[in-house]
């Protein structure tokens, strides 16, 4: 189980990048569903990350086949990092919303931060999704959830964080009306 959950956030993590790069490279989903596209963006992110998150919530009740058993006062201080990645995610949502949950700002609803945690960290809601794993581990005191937070780490944070950055100034310029026009 521990395998098949770990490919699947890995597999959500990926279609979650292919489905971002299409819409914002080609613009798939405008061509494909017209007005329906960022519903359709949201049932396929709603299919693949609660399959993920089903599969590592049985995991965790489950058990994983295996163990890297880690002191048990290591557990506080998974509820302190769980507070960390819970505020830091929170001021992410605070300043986005909660469409970019739904990578609302490749379908027209855009909302752009460059202040506030977004001036303190780059990506802070994948930050606070490695954090989470992080917590996991620590609580759970087995360091195989580890796993996880590498698979976060190096999927959200370097590669989709990649996909989907975006120019934040020279979005806000496009968004304001030009001088003089109409």
């Amino acid at each position: 189980m521990l395998w098949i959950a770990l490919a699947a956030l890995a597999g959500a993590i990926a279609v979650n990048c292919v489905a971002v790069w299409t819409q914002k490279r080609h613009r798939f989903y405008d061509r494909v569903f017209g007005r329906r596209a960022w519903p359709a963006h949201i049932a396929l992110l709603v299919a693949v990350w609660g399959a993920a998150i089903v599969l590592i919530v049985v995991l965790v009740l489950e058990g994983p086949e295996i163990s890297w058993p880690l002191p048990v006062w290591v557990r506080p201080i998974g509820l302190a990092v769980s507070l960390a990645a819970t505020l830091i995610f929170g001021q992410a949502i605070r300043a986005l919303g909660a469409q970019a949950l739904f990578n609302g700002n490749f379908f027209g609803r855009a909302r752009f931060a460059e202040g506030g945690i977004y001036g303190r960290l780059r990506d802070p809601m994948y930050v606070a999704y490695t954090l989470s794993f992080v917590s996991l581990a620590l609580r759970e005191a087995d360091a195989v959830y580890l796993l996880f937070a590498l698979v976060s780490l190096v999927g959200l944070q370097g590669v989709e964080a990649r996909v989907e950055r975006i120019d934040v100034a020279a979005a806000v310029a496009a968004s304001r009306p030009s001088p003089g026009g109409s």
